[in-house]
């Protein structure tokens, strides 16, 4: 039962700061600190596991 508490607080964790982090990045392009574009590059870099259509 331990074990699966632990995955819950790790799963909850990870999806907290993951969601944090969009947050601050369309936060960032709202207020013109960062180009479209380039939140555009960083995605396609972290997009490694999809294929590459056209």
């Amino acid at each position: 039962m331990d074990i699966i508490q632990d995955i819950g607080i790790i799963g909850f964790l990870f999806f907290f700061f993951k969601g944090l982090i969009w947050l601050i990045v369309f936060a960032l392009m709202y207020f013109g600190l960062v180009d479209r574009q380039k939140v555009q590059a960083l995605k396609s870099k972290f997009n490694f596991w999809k294929r590459k259509t056209g």
